[in-house]
């Protein structure tokens, strides 16, 4: 009995089909330039048949591309193996935006995809424009809060000093909504708000801060502002950066796998007048060690050791925190 013929696709048929079912115009050239794949996404798009494509070349086809961006992607993906994804406009509509990806093949030739994402463009320019909006809503916002505070805190009702602590605090909360700004209100990095917080207090020779990149969720970088801020300000006024030759070490690490991965954070201070024993807890206090421990859902250890504070938190990575 002889065997029936295989009735399995061959592995051009299912390239072929894959090729046929994505939405992206798809085309490859061969070592000479010459179209050997054109899908029908192409066709759509360039508005040709493929019969009228196979075999002829690109610059036969498309002799406008010389001399263009377009060309020197090409050379360099032909003759050099660079892969390169670039924005530019259609040739066939100006209005339009498209990506360009080159990417060479095995043993010669070129793949290139197009996309039109003149969609994906305008809306992202759309939510620049409304995070922009957001950003001065924001601004005027704190703005309004700090005039109402620095008119509703004057008398001697108020002594100078909750004056000058509130209103550093909005300052505080302003600079953490600078580094937020920065990054279009998804987050900021660990370092970027350690920086912003330490700035006002003293160049890179009072503060040694490092660690890895981090990244956290804006309410969490606004809720590690203001933690820093206080842990500042209090050795601003009677730690370590109130002499000197005081100094503050603010380092961080990420250890453990998997679920049990942690972010260790420690504030040092050296060098600075001996930490006698602290009073009641405080609004600064509070914020330190219940703020932050609520919203990062950490452990924390604020201790008056004698010969400097030390802070120290430990946090589980999930959607406050994260490794950038």
């Amino acid at each position: 009995m002889s065997a029936s013929p295989s009735s399995e696709p061959t592995y051009e048929a299912r390239l072929e089909a894959v090729l046929e079912s994505v939405s992206e115009a798809f085309y490859a050239l061969d070592a000479d330039w010459r179209y050997v794949v054109f899908n029908r996404a192409a066709e759509e798009y360039f508005g040709v048949a493929r019969a009228a494509m196979l075999g002829r070349t690109l610059w036969e086809v498309f002799p406008q591309g010389l001399g263009t961006p377009f060309e020197a992607f090409c050379r360099a993906a032909m003759n050099e193996g660079k892969a390169t994804t670039f924005e530019t406009s259609s040739a066939l509509r100006p209005d339009r935006v498209v990506e360009l990806r080159i990417v060479p093949m095995r043993g010669g030739g070129l793949a290139i995809t197009l996309s039109d994402i003149t969609e994906r463009k305008s809306a992202d320019a759309r939510q620049r424009m409304l995070v922009n909006e957001l950003n001065h809503r924001v601004k005027n916002s704190l703005a309004t809060v700090q005039a109402i505070a620095a008119q509703s805190l004057r008398g001697p009702q108020v002594s100078p000093d909750a004056r000058e602590r509130f209103m550093a605090r909005l300052f505080a909360l302003a600079r953490a909504n600078d580094v937020l700004v920065a990054e279009t209100w998804l987050g900021a990095s660990l370092g970027s708000v350690a920086a912003e917080m330490a700035g006002p207090h003293g160049d890179g020779e009072r503060f040694t801060i490092g660690g890895p990149e981090v990244h956290l969720a804006p309410q969490t970088a606004t809720a590690m502002a203001l933690g820093l801020h206080e842990l500042a300000t209090n050795a601003a006024k009677y730690g370590a950066l109130s002499t000197p030759q005081g100094r503050v070490s603010l380092t961080w690490v990420v250890d453990g796998e998997g679920a049990a991965r942690r972010l260790r954070l420690t504030w040092r201070e050296t060098n600075g007048p001996p930490v006698g024993k602290p009073g009641p807890p405080g609004f600064g206090s509070r914020l330190i060690e219940r703020g932050l421990a609520s919203e990062l859902k950490a452990n924390v250890r604020l201790d008056f050791a004698p010969d400097g504070v030390v802070f120290k938190l430990t946090a589980p990575l999930g959607d406050g925190v994260t490794e950038a």
